[in-house]
């Protein structure tokens, strides 16, 4: 059952490929706009009804801002793309990766609520000027953070893949006699015996990063590396996906304070932030799927081995392509 959903999210991942590569992305942006327009519209509705105290105005508001969110990450975006190709490319878990999709869509709502009330508060900024740093300087610091990771992704991928290369010629040599002279190898002997000697009841096991006898440890183990390289990369999609607020979050937040609403709209911005990580975290998880699925496949074709750092570097290259070309750089 596993397998079938992991094939099944591979072909869905690939299908979604060519519909991106053939021009189908812009068809979808249209359509996305199209109804954000009109959640729009119909929020400003609710406002008004909800500042006039009608019944259910609150809880009909609210329902509009998570379909809103749900809409507005439907349509092409950064986020999905990032946390589609890292997912695709590096070896994560699924409930990890949902958990990323999830931190980065909230912390988005965090950001809008930040801007706007810290430029409202703090610089008297007005609306046009909210717009302004939301949709075009902070969009390029988004983007610009996130060429950057691909560009970090690719070169981590590319000294990994030299690592598995040079490994098995390292351990050739390593290994390969070496002739002595008579006096050079009696030297050579009795320093391998004394340091023997030094180091006797003080032995490391394979793998072991704690020695038994002296209780010090001699490096990081290796899941002590893999949380740390987990927790490093997490923080850096979170925080390059949360740079640049939604601009629907703007949009209520910008009026619910002119209204005196200040609770009802951030609650809807958070509201909007779940309706964002529906998709933004089924997107994930099917590409951590689509990974495995091909991991799976190129297992059974005998191919498997050093195909990590391929898949981990041809999403970093992805993921900078994407980025430069929406920053109008390529």
């Amino acid at each position: 059952m596993r397998r079938t959903v992991i094939l099944g999210a591979l072909a869905l991942a690939v299908l979604g490929a060519v519909v991106w590569i053939s021009g189908g992305a812009e068809g979808l942006a249209t359509w996305a706009q199209s109804a954000q327009r009109g959640f729009q519209d119909q929020m400003a509705t609710g406002l008004r009804a909800l500042r006039a105290g009608q019944p259910g105005a609150l809880a009909t508001f609210w329902a509009l801002c998570f379909a809103y969110g749900f809409v507005h990450a439907a349509g092409p975006g950064h986020g999905k793309f990032l946390l589609g190709a890292y997912g695709a490319g590096h070896q994560v878990a699924l409930a990890r990766m949902a958990g990323i999709g999830l931190a980065a869509s909230l912390a988005q709502g965090v950001s809008a609520i930040v801007l706007v009330y810290g430029g409202v508060l703090i610089f008297n900024a007005t609306r046009e000027g909210l717009q302004l740093a939301g949709d075009i300087w902070l969009e390029r610091a988004s983007l610009s953070a996130i060429a950057l990771i691909g560009l970090w992704l690719v070169i981590r991928a590319t000294r990994r893949g030299l690592r598995q290369t040079l490994a098995p010629l390292a351990g050739v040599a390593a290994h390969a006699p070496v002739a002595h002279s008579g006096a050079g190898a009696a030297r050579l002997a009795h320093s391998a015996d004394a340091g023997h000697s030094a180091h006797a009841g003080h032995g490391h096991g394979v793998g072991q990063a704690q020695c038994e006898s002296c209780g010090h440890k001699h490096g990081p183990e290796l899941h002590e590396v893999a949380a740390l390289t987990g927790w490093r990369d997490t923080l850096l999609l979170v925080g390059a996906i949360a740079i640049r607020p939604c601009t629907g979050a703007l949009f209520v937040l910008v009026l619910t304070w002119r209204m005196g609403l200040i609770w009802q709209g951030m609650a809807a911005v958070m509201i909007m932030a779940l309706g964002t990580a529906m998709v933004t975290v089924a997107v994930a998880g099917r590409a951590v799927l689509a990974r495995e699925g091909a991991l799976d496949w190129a297992a059974r074709l005998g191919r498997a081995r050093g195909l990590g750092p391929i898949l981990e570097a041809l999403a970093g290259l992805f993921i900078l392509l994407v980025a430069l070309n929406m920053l109008k750089i390529i």
